[in-house]
């Protein structure tokens, strides 16, 4: 049996989409609970969630970040198996069948990622490398995109086309499918992360342990992609910025942290302009100002406390 672990925020009618596909004919008989984690929404993407038996829905008077919120469901899941799932997305009629069977025939698999499909149809990036920062240096001068074959991307693989099964570094958080056991090994999400890279991290913890993750092109699932972050574009750069200075001064040396900071401070913002102006996006320009200014102002605000300012 499996238990559901979805943190919405302002989804929209994604939600009952997911919902409805969790608990179709062929999937409801693998579910044991689904726990809804609401971030203090002000949709009405929980309110037309349905009651139903195996659905738990937590409401958070606060937007409390994936982080923590994941957590919170990861601690009131009891089944052997834990799917971290994206309100925007939707399960197909096997995808819980095909993933609880591969599980049990892999015990050596400790997190299972499957292939997933944007509303077009067409298979999304849904998996990444763990950085280092000579990569993260290079993406912020913009060499993987103008050299791809040479400087592949440094987390998302998006270099790769997901059509054969692989082990790789780690799988997208839109779909997680976990085995219980390994919060035993490895703790929950580092909460210090409010989104972006904390599933990162914890598949880099778990990789320092032995463990292992799983891409099956095999199983499918649909991902809408942004579902919940799309109407707030220069702030979620804002977040993943600070989420990769964060993994940067977790896991790499002091001489490291400072190359990938450098890199995201004084020459991403140019390069992230100037591809813009290439490509004609002239409206997009204005979403990497306001999410930059929001960068370094809460940057600098973060040093005047920690200086007691």
């Amino acid at each position: 049996m499996t238990d559901i672990i979805i943190v919405n925020w302002n989804s929209g009618n994604y939600l009952e989409k997911c919902i409805t596909s969790i608990f179709s004919n062929s999937n409801e008989r693998f579910v044991n609970m689904v726990f809804i984690i609401d971030n203090s929404s002000s949709d009405l993407s929980v309110k037309n969630i349905l009651p139903n038996d195996k659905i738990q829905i937590i409401r958070n008077n606060e937007n409390k970040g994936f982080a923590k919120a994941s957590n919170q469901g990861f601690l009131l899941s009891k089944s052997p198996y834990v799917l971290l799932l994206n309100p925007d997305t939707q399960l197909l009629d096997t995808t819980l069948k095909d993933c609880i069977a591969f599980m049990e025939r892999h015990p050596e698999t400790d997190i299972l990622g499957c292939r997933l499909l944007n509303d077009e149809g067409e298979t999304s990036s849904s998996c990444a490398r763990f950085p280092t920062p000579l990569k993260l240096f290079m993406d912020s001068v913009g060499f993987s995109k103008v050299f791809p074959k040479v400087f592949t991307p440094a987390i998302l693989m998006s270099d790769w086309d997901h059509k054969t099964s692989r082990y790789v570094d780690q799988v997208m958080g839109a779909f997680m499918f976990m085995r219980y056991s390994i919060f035993e090994k490895v703790g929950y999400f580092d909460e210090r992360f409010f989104v972006y890279c904390e599933e990162l991290d914890f598949s880099k913890r778990l990789h320092n342990l032995g463990g292992k993750s799983f891409f099956n092109t095999d199983i499918v699932a649909i991902h809408s992609g942004e579902g919940t972050t799309k109407a707030v574009k220069a702030f979620r750069l804002f977040l993943n910025l600070r989420s990769r200075l964060q993994y940067a001064r977790k896991h790499f040396t002091t001489s490291g942290y400072w190359l990938v900071w450098f890199g995201t401070y004084f020459i991403e913002p140019f390069t992230r302009t100037f591809f813009l102006l290439l490509s004609g996006r002239f409206k997009e320009i204005k979403t990497v100002f306001i999410g930059y200014t929001l960068f370094i102002r809460k940057a600098n605000n973060q040093n005047s406390k920690s200086k007691g300012i």
